[in-house]
Protein backbone atom coordinates (compact mmCIF):
# COMPACT_ATOMS: atom_id res chain seq x y z
CA UNK A 1 0.00 0.00 0.00
CA UNK A 2 1.39 3.21 -0.59
CA UNK A 3 1.86 5.75 2.16
CA UNK A 4 -1.09 7.85 1.26
CA UNK A 5 -3.48 4.94 1.81
CA UNK A 6 -1.65 4.14 4.98
CA UNK A 7 -2.17 7.38 6.44
CA UNK A 8 -5.97 7.92 5.24
CA UNK A 9 -6.28 4.29 6.59
CA UNK A 10 -5.09 5.67 10.08
CA UNK A 11 -6.67 8.83 10.24
CA UNK A 12 -10.09 6.72 9.63
CA UNK A 13 -9.64 4.61 12.14
CA UNK A 14 -8.96 7.01 14.26
CA UNK A 15 -12.17 8.71 13.93
CA UNK A 16 -14.09 5.37 14.35
CA UNK A 17 -12.73 5.25 17.57
CA UNK A 18 -13.43 8.81 18.48
CA UNK A 19 -17.14 8.51 17.49
CA UNK A 20 -17.37 5.36 19.59
CA UNK A 21 -15.73 7.07 22.74
CA UNK A 22 -18.11 10.00 21.99
CA UNK A 23 -21.68 7.87 22.11
CA UNK A 24 -20.17 7.08 25.60
CA UNK A 25 -20.12 10.89 27.05
CA UNK A 26 -22.74 11.91 29.03
CA UNK A 27 -22.59 15.61 27.10
CA UNK A 28 -23.43 13.58 23.69
CA UNK A 29 -26.13 12.41 25.07
CA UNK A 30 -27.36 15.81 26.92
CA UNK A 31 -26.99 17.35 22.93
CA UNK A 32 -29.21 14.76 21.34
CA UNK A 33 -31.73 15.40 24.43
CA UNK A 34 -31.72 19.23 23.06
CA UNK A 35 -31.86 18.26 19.40
CA UNK A 36 -34.81 15.87 20.44
CA UNK A 37 -36.61 19.32 22.51
CA UNK A 38 -35.90 21.51 19.79
CA UNK A 39 -37.20 19.55 16.79
CA UNK A 40 -41.30 19.76 18.75
CA UNK A 41 -43.71 21.25 17.42
CA UNK A 42 -43.89 24.67 18.60
CA UNK A 43 -46.83 27.04 18.13
CA UNK A 44 -46.69 29.32 14.77
CA UNK A 45 -44.85 26.31 12.76
CA UNK A 46 -45.85 25.15 9.45
CA UNK A 47 -47.33 22.06 9.65
CA UNK A 48 -48.75 21.09 6.25
CA UNK A 49 -51.64 18.74 6.60
CA UNK A 50 -50.86 17.16 9.75
CA UNK A 51 -53.71 17.34 12.19
CA UNK A 52 -53.56 17.56 16.12
CA UNK A 53 -53.64 14.22 16.85
CA UNK A 54 -50.51 14.16 14.11
CA UNK A 55 -48.26 16.67 16.04
CA UNK A 56 -49.56 15.38 19.29
CA UNK A 57 -47.77 12.08 18.20
CA UNK A 58 -44.73 13.39 16.87
CA UNK A 59 -44.51 15.85 20.00
CA UNK A 60 -45.11 12.80 22.64
CA UNK A 61 -42.11 11.19 20.64
CA UNK A 62 -39.76 14.17 20.63
CA UNK A 63 -40.46 14.15 24.62
CA UNK A 64 -40.10 10.05 25.05
CA UNK A 65 -36.74 10.35 23.31
CA UNK A 66 -35.55 13.15 24.94
CA UNK A 67 -36.30 11.45 28.17
CA UNK A 68 -34.17 8.38 27.30
CA UNK A 69 -31.17 10.69 26.14
CA UNK A 70 -31.06 12.18 29.07
CA UNK A 71 -31.19 8.79 31.02
CA UNK A 72 -28.50 7.87 28.87
CA UNK A 73 -26.23 10.75 29.78
CA UNK A 74 -27.03 9.65 33.17
CA UNK A 75 -25.14 6.29 32.65
CA UNK A 76 -23.05 7.32 30.29
CA UNK A 77 -20.00 5.38 30.95
CA UNK A 78 -17.35 8.20 30.73
CA UNK A 79 -17.41 11.92 32.11
CA UNK A 80 -15.80 14.91 30.11
CA UNK A 81 -12.15 14.59 31.46
CA UNK A 82 -11.82 10.64 30.50
CA UNK A 83 -13.35 11.49 27.50
CA UNK A 84 -10.84 14.17 26.52
CA UNK A 85 -8.01 11.23 27.65
CA UNK A 86 -8.86 8.60 25.78
CA UNK A 87 -9.06 11.00 22.54
CA UNK A 88 -5.58 12.10 23.24
CA UNK A 89 -4.69 8.35 23.71
CA UNK A 90 -6.09 7.62 20.82
CA UNK A 91 -5.03 10.60 18.39
CA UNK A 92 -1.25 9.63 19.28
Amino acid sequence: MTAAIVEHLDHFQRRVIQDALLDGSAAYWRRRAEAFEWARPRPGDFTGRATQAELAEIDRRCVTAAEACRARAVNAPLDRAEFGVLVDEVAA
